[in-house]
């Protein structure tokens, strides 16, 4: 089990990652609105009370306690919403960021942060699945070290996907 001090579940230089609250559902539906952002992932923009269905499964339903869920970031300088991350189903590794904070580097720091986190876990291995046409996503999870494991549909969106997989080194 991990302790949550005030939700936080992991830090990185510029991010907070604490574990979800129904009182983000506001932020929450400012990324689910956006079909850029869940092109990739849903493919289906959600309406607020569809994300605040969603918010409340996804409290439901992961264990915050092992280090399992969607966590929502904020930025250290300013409190400013970025997006969400978490650890997911089994061993899954995931990110959405607004746009307006997309190539500034955010993917990649979330993306260690997350894997430093599985590696605290004891976590042995880590999966992502990620959409073939999300070029900036596949170069960040390369840079990283995750390997081409297969191609799939995705079952959301019914686009072709790489799952890659990053063996997680003890920390």
């Amino acid at each position: 089990m991990i302790s949550i001090p005030n939700n936080i579940v992991f830090e990185t230089e510029r991010l907070i990652a604490k574990k979800i609250q129904l009182s983000n559902a506001k932020e929450l539906f400012e990324l689910e609105s956006k079909e850029e952002v869940v092109k990739y992932v849903t493919g289906k923009v959600l309406n607020y009370q569809e994300t605040e269905e969603k918010l409340k499964k996804w409290i439901t339903n992961f264990d915050y306690e092992k280090g399992f869920g969607v966590l929502i970031l904020h930025s250290k300088k300013d409190k400013e919403f970025i997006g969400i991350c978490g650890l997911i189903g089994d061993n899954e590794v995931g990110y959405r960021l607004l746009p307006k904070h997309w190539r500034k580097g955010f993917g990649t720091e979330v993306l260690k942060g997350l894997i430093t986190h599985a590696s605290n876990l004891g976590m042995k291995y880590l999966i992502a699945e990620v959409i073939k046409d999300n070029i900036a996503s596949v170069k960040i999870l390369e840079k990283l070290g995750f390997k081409f494991l297969r191609d799939q549909t995705c079952a959301n969106t019914g686009m072709p996907e790489y799952v890659m997989e990053l063996i997680v080194k003890e920390r």
